[in-house]
């Protein structure tokens, strides 16, 4: 009798564990989800979105716009970190960020390339990692992606 009550506290005591772990995976990722779609953010994506699409030189941007578009490649960057290490669901993260993760990865080559020989070693990696994922993903679901500065101009 005694080892029937200590198995089913083991096992309450291991659903109690579970269901804590999935909530504060659930709680992280909606806090990084709430980061990412700030308005902050949004404006250094759409910024990334524009440079590429206008074809313009990333010289020609000020510095304001440089921090901008870099605090939004880093949160995706964090994003990344949070996805390898399994702190939050990947599908969770897939399902929602798959196809702006390859736009942004896609319009912010010449700011990742400008980044990367400054440094003189690649930067944002767990960016670019989750970026291939997220490739991969949109390819296993059918959805095609071209990049605006890749079509051609009409």
């Amino acid at each position: 009798m005694s080892l029937a009550i200590s198995f089913i506290a083991l096992a309450f005591s291991l659903a109690v564990f579970l269901h804590g772990r999935w909530r504060d995976n659930r709680d992280l990722f909606l806090k990084l989800h709430e980061r990412l779609v700030d308005a902050e953010m949004q404006k250094g994506r759409r910024l990334l979105y524009e440079v590429a699409a206008q074809r313009r030189d990333i010289a020609d941007l000020s510095e304001g716009d440089h921090l901008v578009i870099h605090h939004a490649l880093a949160a995706f960057n964090v994003l990344g970190i949070y996805y390898q290490r399994r702190y939050v669901s990947r599908r969770d993260v897939l399902d929602l960020w798959a196809l702006p993760l390859v736009r942004t990865l896609a319009a912010a080559q010449p700011f990742l390339e400008e980044r990367d020989a400054h440094q003189g070693v690649p930067v944002l990696s767990q960016f670019r990692s989750l970026c291939g994922d997220a490739s991969d993903y949109l390819h296993q679901q059918g959805i095609s992606y071209r990049p605006p500065h890749e079509r051609p101009e009409e």
